[in-house]
């Protein structure tokens, strides 16, 4: 079930991002960024009690004005001020509702974004750290066979018996796609595509995991002998050239998608 989800959602991404395959990246960060700030508008229009928030609201502007009248009076300041704290509290019941409905939609979009924009592909002479971990103690050295297409193994492989780890570095040698082979087990590293948009592996685990939902930056292996059940890449972060700065792409969706939230609750008369 977890495995055709993932399927799922990962093909409706690439899907969407396709038009924007072969431009700069940024276009197709700033395509569902917008779009999320627009898709989080109209569910919170859906979900929520337009009528009740916009009369709390308008509550809530005459007890601030209150306040402000009534400066000089501190008891009559302090009775608002208490009004305003309680429409304060039922305003965030009323939207907890919303926010919770959604919270799992925008934790999809972000793992998507972080798996397509978050880093950057090996390149050039760029080492990546290539770390694996062991459920059941590692295996003997001489058990572990690794080996390498379109990589280079920079040894030398280090075994961290306090972690049950494995540790070692390699580099691109060649054109992708490049694949590491652990013990038989044939595991893909860098961008899946050549389009601009397609997920960059950085880890992979065995079984039916949640966490890739969330995380399509990981794949589903077999059980490596030995039992390794994960591992993970350290790829380097991207910066975006957006408005004359360098953004992170965290920096680009929250910006952009809440510019178009604002934009979508005014199109949409939408009460926050």
């Amino acid at each position: 079930m977890t495995n055709a989800a993932e399927s799922l959602i990962n093909a409706f991404f690439d899907l969407l991002l396709l038009p924007f395959g072969i431009l700069p990246p940024v276009w197709g960060l700033l395509f569902i960024s917008l779009l999320s700030g627009l898709g989080m508008i109209v569910v919170f229009r859906s979900v929520s009690n337009q009528e009740k928030i916009s009369r709390l609201r308008r509550r809530m502007g005459g007890e601030i004005l209150g306040i402000l009248l009534h400066l000089l009076n501190p008891l009559t300041v302090v009775k608002f001020a208490w009004k305003l704290i309680w429409s304060n509290t039922v305003y965030l019941t009323y939207i907890l509702k919303p926010l919770l409905v959604i919270a799992i939609p925008f934790m999809l979009v972000w793992g998507q974004l972080d798996a397509r924009y978050g880093v950057a592909e090996m390149d050039g002479n760029d080492q990546v750290t290539v770390t694996l971990s062991f459920d059941d103690g590692l295996p003997e050295k001489s058990g572990l066979q690794i080996e390498v297409t379109g990589l280079q193994l920079v040894p030398p492989v280090m075994f961290i018996d306090t972690l049950d780890e494995v540790s070692f570095r390699v580099i691109p040698d060649g054109a992708p796609p490049r694949y590491l082979l652990i013990s038989g087990v044939s595991i893909q590293l860098g961008r899946i595509g050549r389009r601009n948009g397609c997920r960059i592996l950085r880890g992979f685990d065995s079984g039916n995991s949640l966490r890739r939902l969330f995380d399509p930056s990981i794949i589903r292996v077999d059980k490596i002998r030995g039992g390794a059940v994960s591992g993970s890449y350290s790829l380097p972060d991207i910066r975006y050239g957006v408005l004359g700065g360098h953004w992170s792409w965290i920096a680009v969706f929250l910006v952009f998608s809440s510019l178009s939230a604002i934009a979508g609750a005014k199109v949409f008369k939408v009460k926050i």
